[in-house]
């Protein structure tokens, strides 16, 4: 007798994206005036929770932060890292939390990066 014949098992491409940013995501909009401007950050969850985020924001030449809420920052010009605060570092999967900073310069062209 001949052996029987199946088709080998195929595999389905995932249905989901995977998570990008490390578990998070963060977007930037700027509040530009003549000589400064405010930034406000939102931080996204995945489709996890996360307990802890660090942001890293890319500023403009010749901007500088002169002040931060909502989060704690490390440096005042170029590359940024700002880190959750007792209050804000635990965000639920899909949900968002907020942090700013105020600087002097131009803040327009700033890009975030976000990691859990």
């Amino acid at each position: 007798t001949a052996p029987p014949t199946t088709a080998p098992p195929t595999t389905a491409p995932p249905t989901t994206p995977p998570p990008t940013g490390n578990g998070c995501s963060a977007s930037v909009a700027i509040n530009q005036w003549n000589g400064g401007f405010t930034a406000s950050v939102n931080v996204t969850a995945g489709s996890a929770a996360i307990n802890g985020w660090t942001v890293t924001v890319a500023l403009p030449g010749g901007a500088a932060i002169t002040s931060t809420w909502n989060a704690q920052a490390s440096g005042t010009s170029g590359t940024v890292r700002f880190t959750n605060v007792g209050y804000n570092g635990q965000v639920g999967a899909g949900q968002t939390t907020n942090f700013g900073f105020q600087g002097t310069g131009t803040g327009q062209g700033a890009t975030a990066t976000c990691a859990a």
